[in-house]
């Protein structure tokens, strides 16, 4: 090889080197969430801040700066980035802000809630009180009606910024999305807030509420024989457009009534099931449409339903699940425990899912973004925690970092802990696990079973806490921790062990730069 033909082959070296340099940056740069980019606020701006934990309050936060945008400055922002100098040059705030749990503030919410709103006479960095005599602001809190503390962050946030000086614009708004409502977030929107007409463009506030026909492909029990409630595995596919999600957004369903009860009522109160009605300018059948409504029990104005007056037959609430399959898998997978009442009634929406929808069967739904649970860097390790129907979560991270693992070891390791029942009986995805096992994608994995016949029984916070130093060594590798599942059982004994074992200030600075993720519900 001559000396020209070395230099050649070096300086292609090179720029091969750099090429895949550059990709790695752009695939870093794509998974950083949009908020989390957001240039520095400049003076006079409005600030959109926003807490959120399942993505409802982002979603909200986001859609409202791509408006507002339009005719001025506008600075979004993950309340967790809000600063004492992002507070100072701000004129005009909105937040946006869901309430966690028994009234706690969302993760991404913690540490403005530590230094802002613990004690607002000392808020601020340097000597004296933070001062934001110069603000101007509305609160949107989203909470729901049937936790006894409703809205009570978004009521600490609103109180909070009047005590550092800052004017209210208008009396807290509260949203229940216990209703199940998506419209009643709309309106919520402060009216020196909303857009003008110009700023948005034809049909895009329809966009922005469409939801997709799905169908139900396959259903599969994953636990046949358990002594537990049954799991089931759900593989739905869009009937149109394929939208887009990654793991940790949310699916909404749109459940229904079940065809025997409906037509049993129509029957009833003597209705024809077939009668053709148009609500909303989309035509369908009486039965159609009651088949997504709450039907009342006792008398109802029969003229009036007749007339085209719908009043008195809501929407049935919508659900969420975690997503639990990855956008490349072509499919949308939910894994959902079968849920019933005292008296045997099934859950509205997972009776729906694993009983009463047949497969073939049209519904509607949507799915919503939720970029808290969002893994930017599948080349960080990755401890997996969850428990029961939590497993859609996990399943969903795996099966994502298997596809975006650009090659073999380019991932980081994943360990996952994963809590069922009965050892015989619940070992869901036993296949695919022992799959991911052998090709590498998943380095670890330890079933915790809660009724164990032999060795010993407990939790996977029972677990965690007897391997501690596995887990210290892990997270101080650099570790991300996504957990999934039952928020006042597992999540919260989770959390307690992971503050014994690593220390409230390290959880405290996971959780504030991401890199400690909950989808609990």
């Amino acid at each position: 090889m001559t000396e020209n033909q070395r230099i050649a082959l070096a300086l292609g070296c090179t720029l091969l080197w750099l090429l895949w340099v550059a990709y790695l940056y752009l695939r870093h740069r794509r998974a950083i969430p949009r908020a989390h980019r957001q240039q520095d606020p400049v003076e006079g701006h409005v600030l959109i801040a926003y807490a959120s934990q399942s993505g409802t309050a982002a979603t909200l936060a986001r859609q409202s700066a791509d408006h507002l945008g339009a005719s001025r400055a506008v600075t979004l922002l993950p309340l967790s980035q809000v600063s004492s100098e992002t507070l100072r040059v701000a004129r005009k705030a909105l937040f946006v802000v869901a309430t966690y749990g028994e009234g706690e503030a969302p993760d991404n919410g913690q540490r403005f809630a530590r230094k802002f709103l613990a004690n607002p006479s000392r808020s601020g960095a340097g000597v004296g009180a933070l001062d934001l005599s110069h603000l101007s602001y509305s609160v949107i809190a989203l909470g729901d009606s049937t936790y006894e503390r409703f809205c009570a962050f978004g009521q600490r946030m609103f109180d909070g910024m009047a005590q550092l000086g800052a004017k209210a614009l208008e009396p807290l708004h509260k949203v229940d999305s216990a209703l199940g409502d998506p419209s009643s977030v709309v309106r919520a929107m402060p009216q020196w807030f909303r857009p003008v007409p110009a700023a948005v463009s034809p049909g895009k506030e329809e966009a922005l509420q469409r939801r997709v026909w799905w169908r139900l492909a396959a259903r599969t029990l994953l636990n046949s024989g358990s002594p537990g409630e049954p799991l089931f595995e759900l593989t739905l596919r869009a009937v149109s457009d394929w939208p887009k999600w990654r793991a940790g957004d949310i699916f909404e369903l749109q459940p229904r009534q079940p065809r025997a009860l409906v037509a049993e009522w129509l029957a009833q109160h003597q209705l024809d099931a077939n009668e053709w009605i148009v609500v909303g300018k989309r035509g369908q059948t009486l039965q159609a449409w009651l088949r997504e409504r709450w039907l009342p029990r006792g008398g109802f104005n029969r003229e009036k339903l007749l007339s085209g007056d719908f009043s008195e037959f809501p929407r049935l609430p919508v659900r969420e699940y975690s997503v639990a399959s990855s956008h490349s898998e072509k499919v949308l997978k939910l894994i959902v425990r079968q849920q019933s009442d005292g008296q045997g009634n099934l859950g509205l929406g997972s009776g729906w899912l694993t009983e009463f929808c047949e497969v073939g069967e049209l519904f509607a739904g949507r799915l919503r973004e939720n970029s808290r649970c969002h893994t930017p860097d599948h080349s960080r390790p990755l401890l997996l925690i969850g428990a029961g129907s939590g497993l859609a979560g996990l399943r969903a991270q795996i099966a994502e970092r298997s596809a975006q693992a650009a090659s073999p070891g380019s991932a980081g390791p994943v360990w996952m802990v994963f809590g069922e029942r009965c050892a015989k009986t619940d070992r869901p995805l036993m296949e695919e696990v022992d799959t991911w096992m052998t090709q590498g994608t998943l380095s670890r994995c330890d079933r915790v079973f809660s009724r164990s016949e032999s060795g010993e029984p407990g939790y996977v916070q029972d677990f965690l806490a007897r391997h501690s130093q596995d887990l210290y060594g892990f997270v101080s590798r650099g570790a991300d921790i996504y957990v999934c599942g039952n928020r006042e059982g597992m999540g919260a004994g989770v959390d307690r062990t992971l503050r014994q074992v690593l220390g409230d200030a390290e959880v405290d600075s996971l959780l504030d730069h991401g890199h400690y993720r909950r989808d609990l519900y």
